[in-house]
């Protein structure tokens, strides 16, 4: 993790969507994390510069300081490869595609209500309604003089829904 990367971090906005039950692990992570900074920054970005020089000068073995030289500078450590970048962010075009459906779906959604909202807007209030304008608006709740019901008028307590009884008619 290079140096910018990790002053780049908005712990603020982090710390705004971490749930309540996650506080102490976020808290013991950012501590863990400013510790890795605090020791980061005690270092210098570079290598000191070694005075190779000197060293010819003030070393009785011949070739020795040669020797470590050319050694010290073949010596390369690589900078660890980014193998997760990409995985994270074909993740993130796939959530955007998830995130994009929910709005488009919770638009129709909302389409619907408000078609739903309209139409009970334009009726008549229940005070004003008559019995049969009360069977048009809701069928499946109104009483149907054809199809007579019994106390309690609950749908279990009819005769053709009870098991193992015939129905009558």
């Amino acid at each position: 993790m290079s140096r910018k990367a990790i002053k780049a971090i908005n712990w603020a906005a982090l710390a705004e969507r971490i749930p309540e039950t996650e506080k102490t692990a976020f808290v013991a992570f950012k501590a863990k994390s400013d510790q890795h900074l605090r020791r980061m920054t005690a270092n210098p970005e570079a290598p000191p510069k070694i005075d190779w020089a000197y060293y010819k000068k003030n070393v009785a073995l011949a070739g020795l300081v040669d020797k470590f030289q050319k050694d010290y500078e073949s010596i390369s450590v690589p900078y660890p490869t980014d193998k997760y970048t990409s995985q994270i962010e074909a993740q993130e075009k796939d959530l955007f595609v998830q995130i994009e459906q929910f709005i488009k779906d919770s638009n129709e959604r909302i389409a619907t209500a408000s078609k739903e909202v309209e139409r009970v807007k334009s009726l008549l209030p229940f005070s004003e309604m008559t019995m049969e304008d009360f069977r048009d608006f809701c069928p499946e709740q109104a009483l149907n003089p054809d199809k007579p019901t019994i106390w309690p008028h609950t749908p279990e307590v009819q005769p053709e829904n009870e098991q193992g009884r015939p129905s009558h008619h």
